[in-house]
């Protein structure tokens, strides 16, 4: 059975206190394959050389990484991507987790100027997506909707853009020389019987 490894996040519980997790709505979402799921937990303060080493005997286990939503992108996480670029192993990246991916080749980030991007709505807008990606050719369309909530964005990276918002946020990133090795900036796993999202995730885990 394949194993799926997820990096875990830093959160406050609701009474302040510091713990590492990942969204609920991921694990619903992944409940629809027949996987092992593994939680790869970070310590951000020891030695990024020291704790990549350790992260990478976990990530040893696994058959594809997804790099979850989040608030705080730390150097440890820049390199775990250069880890997995390095091994081609099958990467999906969500929200935070296309910014980490896009930030480990040569990316530049910055804060948003409007809310559009910010709601908890279903649908918020649609994203345009390139005809020569991979992403293209697992969804099949150039257009779809999307939900959104992130407060930040990327500007540039060396990866290939692969979709953008209607205000022209990127939406999508990619290496194509790898098996599978993509980021997108809304959340897939919080719209679990959207068909894109699913389409997403099935070549995610049919890449491994």
């Amino acid at each position: 059975m394949k194993t799926i490894g997820i990096i875990l996040r830093d959160y406050k519980s609701e009474n302040n206190n510091s713990l590492q997790a990942f969204r609920d709505d991921l694990l619903i979402f992944l409940r629809q394959y027949e996987i092992n799921v593994i939680a790869i937990p970070i310590c951000f303060y020891n030695n990024v050389y020291e704790e990549l080493k350790r992260v990478e005997e976990s990530i040893s286990l696994c058959d594809g990484i997804i790099l979850p939503g989040g608030s705080e992108l730390h150097e440890i996480d820049l390199k775990i991507v250069n880890y997995l670029y390095e091994k081609d192993l099958p990467t999906l990246g969500i929200c935070l987790g296309m910014q980490e991916i896009s930030m480990a080749f040569d990316g530049k980030i910055d804060y948003l100027e409007n809310t559009f991007h910010q709601s908890s709505n279903k649908y918020v807008h649609d994203i345009n997506i390139k005809k020569d990606s991979k992403l293209f050719s697992i969804l099949k369309k150039d257009n779809i909707p999307v939900n959104s909530r992130h407060k930040e964005h990327i500007l540039k990276t060396n990866l290939s853009i692969t979709a953008v918002s209607e205000d022209l946020v990127i939406e999508g990133v990619e290496a194509k020389s790898k098996r599978f090795f993509i980021g997108v900036q809304w959340h897939p796993e919080s719209i679990l019987h959207d068909y894109y999202s699913k389409q997403l995730f099935d070549a995610f885990i049919d890449s491994i």
